[in-house]
């Protein structure tokens, strides 16, 4: 599911619903130490899925979509090659591993 899928079932979502969306998605937070919320919304799905709003739980269910398709914990970023701020050199992803951990940050400075 891409961002504008999710943010379009996001729109969908009365008030109400959202709240509450919120209010479960804060819930899982505080109540799991994984990287990612996904397993424990598929379990709010199994037990409470009967009471939710269908627009709910589609927006419930986008969440561990997007869970899903991410990359996992472990495992290794796709190499890439970049060209050094202000000169000619050029640096691969895959030259740090095994090194003090790589930032990688990616925005606008302007």
């Amino acid at each position: 599911m891409h961002k504008t899928e999710r943010d379009d079932v996001m729109t969908r979502l009365s008030q109400a619903d959202r709240d509450y969306f919120r209010h479960l998605m804060q819930d899982v937070r505080t109540r799991t130490t994984a990287s990612r919320p996904g397993a424990m919304v598929r379990q709010l799905l199994a037990s409470q899925g009967h009471t939710l709003s269908p627009a709910l739980r589609t927006a419930l269910e986008a969440v561990t979509t997007r869970d899903a398709m991410g990359p996992q914990v472990g495992t290794f970023p796709p190499d890439f090659c970049l060209k050094r701020l202000g000169a000619e050199e050029r640096v691969r992803l895959s030259s740090f591993r095994g090194q003090q951990p790589a930032a990688l940050v990616f925005g606008s400075y302007t």
